[in-house]
């Protein structure tokens, strides 16, 4: 049987090097303290952007992925102003797009502490990414499973509270972040 780190090392960190999963605020949080830094430090490590900045801007400048008219379409319908206005929080990425935490050994620097989709990967919440060697292997991926679930979890209470409280700024985000900063354990 092959052991998944052995698949990631023949892959290349191929999924740390394109396009950034969302990063709830409980993974901001547990990032920040890991690293030494306060919730003002928040830019310096991730990109703030409204859906519409990442999705008709971002993905396609940056990466050549195009989402499709009646996908941004139906998006606005859902999310209504937010769209428009609500934050999303995104990895910082490098200038050949792999993620600012990724070493030169194409280990991750933060690893301990990596966000919730990226323990779940290759498992998203649209399902598995059969691009993924772990899953054309059939490793098993209970693991993912379960982080999958707290993932879900996790970002359905984040978006609850950036909608509730429409945070559309960075200095709104950073006040968040230090409300909820003593309520976040690192892992």
């Amino acid at each position: 049987m092959i052991r998944k780190e052995e698949i990631c090392k023949q892959c290349g960190a191929r999924c740390c090097k394109g396009p950034s999963p969302n990063i709830t605020i409980f993974d901001v949080i547990r990032i920040l303290k890991h690293l030494g830094e306060g919730p003002e430090k928040v830019s310096t490590y991730f990109e703030i952007l409204t859906h519409e900045e990442y999705l008709c801007k971002v993905l396609p400048e940056r990466f050549n992925v195009h989402i499709s008219y009646e996908t941004i379409q139906e998006l606005k319908r859902r999310l209504g102003k937010y769209f428009e206005n609500i934050l999303i929080i995104k990895l910082k990425k490098r200038e050949d797009n792999s993620c600012i935490f990724l070493k030169e050994d194409d280990k991750c620097s933060i690893y301990v502490v990596r966000p919730m989709a990226c323990r779940a990967y290759p498992l998203k919440i649209t399902g598995p990414d059969d691009s993924c060697p772990m899953v054309k292997y059939g490793v098993d991926l209970s693991y993912e499973r379960s982080m999958l679930e707290i993932y879900v979890r996790e970002i359905e209470e984040h978006y609850r509270l950036f909608m509730s409280r429409e945070i559309t700024t960075v200095r709104q985000l950073v006040e968040v972040l230090s409300e909820y900063w003593n309520k976040v354990p690192i892992l």
